[in-house]
């Protein structure tokens, strides 16, 4: 299974890539949609950090580890997680426009091992347009928000 979603944001490249490698921010985010990140261990973000990771999904709590697989400032970062019942992949990628926009890419590539984990994906799968149409909405709500608070701070 693969997602892909690409949004044209009016900021500097170098400024979306600090943002989404905010880690600390990501670990102290306390909001109401039931998303959790917490680092395993105390020592700097660096390739082989994991994370432990809580999401709400249809209605139950999803737990996993992710690892820092690929970060090559300012223009790549990837994250991997693997277990017994599926394995997967995000990536992101700022590529610059021109001097004031970039372009964000986000890839999602996942793969189920085994029956149960098969009929989630499945499900995830049946629900593949509404799922697109949130993540393009977050998108650009994000891309908003950047562009404000960009606009803000210069």
């Amino acid at each position: 299974m693969q997602f892909k979603h690409t949004q044209e944001i009016d900021v500097p490249a170098e400024y979306i890539f600090s943002r989404i490698t905010d880690f600390n921010k990501f670990e102290n985010h306390t909001g109401t949609a039931g998303f959790s990140f917490k680092r395993q261990g105390r020592l700097p973000v660096r390739i082989g950090t994991r994370w432990d990771i809580s999401v709400p999904v249809r209605g139950r709590t999803r737990r996993f580890s992710a690892e820092l697989s690929q970060y090559i400032p300012p223009r790549t970062l990837s994250y991997k997680s693997a277990s017994t019942k599926y394995e997967g992949v995000m990536s992101m990628t700022v590529k610059p426009v021109s001097a004031t926009k970039c372009t964000l890419n986000i890839q999602i590539v996942a793969k189920s091992h085994g029956f149960a984990s098969g009929l989630v994906f499945n499900t995830i799968r049946l629900a593949r347009k509404r799922i697109n149409r949130r993540a393009n909405s977050e998108l650009t709500k994000f891309a908003k928000r950047m562009a404000k608070e960009h606009k803000a701070g210069a």
